[in-house]
């Protein structure tokens, strides 16, 4: 989609930026706010300096807008039908600051959580269905603990692992797509079973050569998935234990001059450089500013270029998320001024693309 410039001239005493961009582009659901900077007027009734009396005083369907921070905002949990909001975990303006969390309980179905970080762990507990959890930095990610169905991962950067109920059916209907896996390790897809799509995925290996990603895998077709590696893994054990997964047009290549094991499936691109169009060198380990598209012509299954660009899915490198504007830039032309008069802000955004 393409991006329209957005120019708006707002004067408020207090100021949300991001938040009145986003109120723009939003009905029907009230809007709280979240921001634990110093300063914050939090006597209107739907802005809070903690998370968790945000979530207290919401109802299902609400929408919860989590302003950056250089505070965290410490371990949440989401025990309501909600959509959480960050501005992007890896934003252009505010120093690049984000809204940044410790660990995240989901207990609810019907949750949408994007553009924040986390720097531990990411929970579904409980009975859960219809979870989306896409445009985010995170580490790991369970649903071991969860009967769940209908769980959508997808546009995010993981550093770490993602586990599923060791009952094959107790996670169903799992889509993990359009995500980048960094500094991958023992067992980090684990449970995987014939109703996971795993599906245009950028998985980095940096471990041993007797690691194996896939552990327990019951039936798993994996699609259009970029597998590299940076050490010494050597592909002989892509899984361990469960039934054979299978491989379909997916890439496999070490920058550490090891020649990876075949995989096992058709239309696979083994021990190919998918010849990104820009990384440092020999490391394709995430970064803003890198180019991840590829260069080597290796098509997915529906006829686009496997990875994480894959033809109907746009990968976020800042993780905004979508549907909502995201700031490009700010001036306040009148930064000194009395008590009770109005603040002049000319603020400038691109509309975001859906996906």
């Amino acid at each position: 989609m393409e991006h329209k410039p957005l120019n708006l001239i707002y004067h408020e005493k207090t100021l949300f930026t991001v938040a009145f961009l986003m109120v723009l582009f939003t009905n029907a659901q009230t809007i709280l706010i979240v921001d634990n900077n110093s300063n914050i007027d939090t006597s209107p009734a739907h802005v809070f300096n903690t998370f968790s009396l945000a979530v207290a005083a919401a109802a299902n369907g609400d929408i919860i807008y989590v302003q950056p921070s250089e505070t965290a905002y410490g371990n949440v949990s989401i025990n309501k039908e909600l959509t959480v909001y960050g501005m992007g975990h890896t934003p252009e303006m505010n120093a690049g600051r984000n809204a940044t969390f410790g660990s995240i309980t989901i207990s609810s179905s019907n949750v949408k959580l994007a553009g924040v970080e986390s720097t531990t762990n990411l929970s579904i507990t409980g009975t859960t269905s219809n979870v989306t959890i896409e445009n985010n930095f995170l580490n790991n990610i369970s649903l071991s603990s969860a009967v769940t169905n209908n769980i959508t991962i997808q546009g995010n950067v993981i550093d770490g692992y993602i586990l599923l109920h060791s009952t094959y059916n107790n996670s169903a209907n799992v889509t993990i797509s359009h995500n980048f896996f960094e500094t991958t390790q023992l067992n980090a897809f684990s449970y995987f079973n014939s109703t996971t799509i795993f599906n245009n995925n950028l998985v980095v290996f940096s471990g041993t050569s007797t690691q194996y990603p896939f552990y327990y895998p019951n039936d798993l077709v994996a699609q259009n998935n970029i597998f590299v590696s940076t050490a010494s893994f050597n592909g002989t054990n892509w899984q361990g234990g469960g039934t054979p997964v299978l491989f379909n047009n997916c890439l496999t290549y070490s920058y550490n001059g090891v020649t990876l094991g075949a995989l096992n499936g058709t239309g696979n691109f083994d021990n190919t450089n998918p010849q990104f169009t820009n990384i440092p060198g020999t490391n394709p380990v995430f970064n803003v500013t890198n180019d991840y598209t590829i260069g080597s012509g290796s098509l997915g299954t529906d006829g686009n270029d496997i990875g994480l660009f894959n033809g109907y899915y746009d990968f976020d490198m800042r993780g905004y998320p979508t549907l909502l504007p995201y700031l490009e830039a700010m001036t306040i032309s009148n930064n000194m001024i009395p008590a009770g008069a109005d603040l002049q802000v000319n603020l400038k955004a691109n509309a975001n693309k859906t996906n």
